[in-house]
């Protein structure tokens, strides 16, 4: 098997100390910290990862340069009007899924219910629906919106802000409904009592708010956030020996109890795949969510 190279750089499409970014870098330093190569880890924000992700695509293809891979920009991006000027599955190489991030449904302690079947009750009495905020069109949040209202068959009005800090505001102050988001970041909300977890769509219960249910246990499994996964790509025709020793290499980081333990406090559940898992995983998504994505207005 061919040797990775001696120096590599992961290019990330968000600012640094973002919750991505974190598990880039602790993931990294555990490859150097088991005899891997070097990995500088390097901050491309901007364009919605457009002008990250063509950068690597350009990149020489002999895994000196990473891409971290996102659901945003490899499946959202190309179901925007005029698509991407990349192809995920032509452009570039799949390497390994590394995390992903469980999200939870919060309604703010004003909303008269203490369960998803109470919700959707609510819903359907109240004229136009509840409101629920989300990070911005296209993000997990408003997708998991309208997964939600297609599944419960109940009216959602969507209202979109740049981000997840200034939705948060509004939704602790009560202006809003109830939003999909972290857990983590949110805790102090939570135990405050301003906001109340009516379930998680992760496939587990989660520790931090055990009592919730699944939401696959309340009776709508479509909602589920499998697809706010991070990834590792690189450049098209990178030759497949390096492609599988860069596999090796970040499995076996991913792999380590410590990265396991840190990350999974930080809200983020590791998990490798092998490349041709994680692209199919790029197409089946892209086949389910490129229509909800049209349908929601997103790529209007």
């Amino acid at each position: 098997m061919a040797q990775p190279p001696s120096q590599i750089t992961i290019v990330v499409t968000v600012a640094a100390g973002g919750s991505s970014d974190i598990g880039t870098r602790t993931i990294a330093a555990k490859v150097e910290q088991l005899g891997g190569p070097q990995i500088v880890v390097e901050n491309c924000s901007g364009g919605g990862g457009v002008t990250a992700t063509l950068g690597v695509k350009d990149a020489a293809p002999d895994g000196r340069t990473l891409l971290l891979s996102a659901y945003a920009t490899f499946v959202v991006n190309p179901a925007m009007p005029g698509g991407a000027p990349y192809d995920p599955v032509a452009d570039f190489q799949q390497i390994t899924t590394l995390f992903s991030f469980p999200v939870m449904l919060a309604v703010h302690s004003s909303v008269e219910a203490r369960s998803v079947a109470e919700l959707i009750a609510l819903a359907k009495r109240k004229p136009g629906g509840l409101s629920y905020a989300s990070q911005g069109v296209g993000t997990a949040g408003h997708l998991l919106g309208e997964l939600f209202a297609r599944s419960a068959g109940v009216p959602l009005l969507h209202v979109p802000y740049r981000g997840a800090a200034p939705a948060m505001i509004d939704l602790v102050a009560g202006r809003v409904d109830m939003m999909f988001v972290g857990i983590l970041p949110r805790k102090a909300h939570l135990d405050s009592g301003v906001l109340r977890v009516l379930g998680v769509t992760s496939k587990t219960r989660m520790p931090e708010v055990p009592d919730a249910p699944t939401m696959a246990e309340a009776g709508h499994p479509d909602v589920d956030s499998e697809f706010v996964w991070f990834g590792l790509a690189a450049p098209a025709k990178t030759p497949e020996p390096v492609i599988r020793s860069l596999h090796d290499l970040f499995g076996r980081a991913i792999a380590s109890p410590d990265v396991k333990d840190k990350l999974a406090a930080q809200g983020i559940i590791v998990g490798a795949s092998k490349p041709e898992a994680l692209a199919a995983r790029i197409k089946a998504d892209t086949a389910r969510f490129g229509p909800l994505i049209k349908a929601s207005g997103a790529a209007k």
